[in-house]
């Protein structure tokens, strides 16, 4: 095959990348931030500050989901012209598409904060951490103007503040590790202790999760980021139809997988925090949850109480 011939495998690959792979991420995205705002206002999460920033990133995510990603799938999957056809469809997906997943950003650096203030040693910053046609843009430079913007301020500039961020969460666990080293094991009441321990390692579980958030906000950015600046930089370049194939492929690979960021909050809380599968099922009243009794000998006791 030459250089100029492409096939018509290639040329209906982006359409097929939007229908399938983009009806996958937007199946899990929209299940997983249901799941997380059951999660996030259930009585034992709502009212952690974490929590809260929490919430209201997947109410975020669900939002984005219903309408960014969705609007792509149709327009460029199943080619119906809404945003062609409605003007004003086109205009709130290019506000969402530059701002609303800056909110998403905005609340997971919030939550990581939260964790950050209280893991530190002083206690006024603690307090701090737990308060109770075409449809694109017009060509020339508002194109190029549009796209560099879309590569530092929604894709750099957060990976910088996420990566700074990062970075402070993982010297704050190690922090919170060497003081639970230093906390002598026990302490007065055994049910009291109990409870500072699990409060503990829910707290390093939530950090945990946070960094596992930014890890997948960098691997789901960079490459929108990187594939922006690539088509600044080559978009007068003379090329081949199989190349301008390939780039197409590539570039909607990269585009789709941006979306995970906001579709798989819920699996990252899943995998990371051990309680939240048995919170989850107890949510939606799949398992019966359990009762702390306390004794008067200070030991703590657990019962499983009815379902109502």
């Amino acid at each position: 095959m030459s250089s100029n011939s492409v096939s018509s495998g290639l040329l209906i690959a982006p359409i097929q990348l939007n229908i399938y792979l983009g009806l996958l991420i937007y199946v899990t995205g929209v299940l997983g931030s249901i799941g997380n705002i059951i999660i996030y206002r259930s009585r034992s999460l709502r009212d952690r500050a974490c929590s809260v920033y929490l919430f209201w990133r997947s109410v975020v995510d669900f939002i984005y989901m219903n309408s960014i990603l969705l609007a792509r799938i149709l327009q460029k999957g199943f080619k119906i012209p809404i945003m062609t056809r409605y003007e004003f469809l086109f205009k709130i997906r290019q506000f969402g598409s530059s701002y609303v997943n800056q909110l998403a950003f905005t609340f997971l650096a919030l939550a990581t904060l939260d964790r950050i203030f209280l893991a530190h040693r002083s206690p006024g910053l603690r307090r701090w951490g737990n308060p109770n046609g075409k449809c694109e843009a017009q060509p020339g430079f508002y194109a190029y103007f549009d796209n560099i913007f879309g590569a530092i301020v929604t894709c750099l500039f957060p990976m910088v503040v996420l990566t700074i961020l990062g970075i402070l969460i993982g010297r704050s666990v190690h922090r919170v590790a060497q003081r639970r080293r230093v906390v002598p094991a026990v302490t007065n009441g055994g049910g009291t202790h109990a409870e500072q321990s699990a409060i503990q390692k829910m707290d390093v579980q939530l950090t945990i999760m946070l960094f596992l958030d930014i890890f997948v906000a960098m691997i789901s950015f960079l490459p929108y980021a990187v594939n922006l600046i690539y088509g600044n930089i080559t978009g007068n370049w003379s090329k081949s139809a199989l190349q301008v194939a390939w780039e197409n492929i590539i570039g909607e690979i990269i585009n789709l997988l941006s979306y995970t960021f906001f579709s798989t909050s819920f699996y990252v809380s899943i995998i990371s925090l051990t309680g939240f599968r048995d919170q989850l099922l107890r949510a939606i009243r799949l398992k019966k949850p359990k009762i702390m009794i306390h004794s008067r000998t200070g030991i703590t006791t657990n019962k499983t109480a009815p379902i109502q």
